[in-house]
């Protein structure tokens, strides 16, 4: 009875470490990892790489890529990553250090875009609050993820970046490429159908986080109530806006999850507007592709029109 419960502990010992080793059949290995810093990246390369890679975000859900920093964790995430995606553009403020310290494993997707499709900030001064000195804007807007025209061009290039860093899925990636491609085109055709029912569209917005995209469907971006990504207005800032939003008829304040509302409540609260919520970073309304995001924001942005 002892020899049978010995053997019995000595065959539960070996088998849990089978299972804790986890054992492959020869030849057989890890998929590479991809992390991308935003959550439409990893959006788009899921889409893209389909099950031949494992693809995750480093930013939280509830983080704004303006000011989250990352945790030790998170710098040996990016560490042991086989593939870093990252927008550029000063987009990821306190990365930078960071994500410069990858090497080769890092891929820029700004680099893609032609300097001719960005836009640019205006560099002209804003006024500033009693006591501070003027804010001045400087480069271009880094969220070219909001464009149906730009997101095809990251397709394109991103694709043939990993085909190249991995040759052995070249066929593959080419056609998940395309088949991307095809969606973009299709929901830009239908959001561009319904955006024409509306005659000289006009939006505000609590940061200017989707200006591509409003450029590209003819959309004018009144402002938006914050000067920049995490800074509160300055009273004579609120003011003009609050006299173009009155000359233009605008319904709707459009918020996002990631930033602290209020500012936008505020403004609301005193002109009588809508408070409606977009999503530049797609976490929120939960898309199953990155035509899909485009489609969801656009439904939104519709109900305050």
């Amino acid at each position: 009875m002892r020899r049978i419960l010995i053997l019995t502990i000595l065959i539960v010992i070996l088998l849990s470490v089978l299972v804790s080793c986890k054992l492959k059949a020869p030849g057989e290995k890890e998929k590479p990892n991809i992390i991308t810093t935003i959550y439409p990246y990893e959006l788009l390369t899921r889409q893209l790489v389909d099950t031949l890679f494992t693809v995750e975000t480093l930013l939280p859900d509830n983080a704004s890529p303006h000011t989250w920093s990352p945790s030790p964790q998170d710098i040996m995430k990016l560490q042991k990553a086989d593939v870093i995606i990252a927008n550029g553009l000063g987009l990821e403020t306190n990365l930078e250090k960071t994500l410069a310290k990858t090497g080769s494993k890092l891929i820029t997707v700004s680099d893609f875009i032609n300097k001719d499709k960005l836009i640019y900030f205006d560099n002209e001064h804003e006024p500033a609050a009693e006591g501070e000195e003027e804010h001045k804007h400087e480069g271009a807007n880094p969220h070219i993820w909001t464009s149906p025209e730009l997101l095809t061009d990251i397709v394109i290039e991103l694709s043939e970046e990993l085909a190249r860093r991995y040759p052995m899925h070249k066929t593959a990636l080419e056609q998940n490429a395309r088949l991307i491609i095809m969606e973009l085109f299709q929901a830009e055709s239908k959001i561009r159908s319904e955006r024409n029912e509306f005659e000289n569209p006009a939006v505000i917005t609590l940061h200017d986080a989707f200006v591509y995209f409003l450029q590209y469907f003819d959309i004018e971006h009144i402002g938006s109530v914050q000067p920049a990504a995490g800074k509160d207005p300055a009273p004579q800032q609120l003011k003009i806006l609050a006299d173009k939003i009155k000359s233009e008829g605008i319904k709707a304040i459009f918020i996002e999850p990631q930033m602290n509302p209020r500012p936008a409540e505020v403004l609301a609260e005193e002109l009588g507007l809508k408070v409606l919520q977009y999503d530049d970073l797609g976490t929120v309304l939960g898309p199953e592709t990155i035509a899909d995001y485009l489609c969801r924001n656009w439904a939104a942005f519709k109900a305050g029109l």
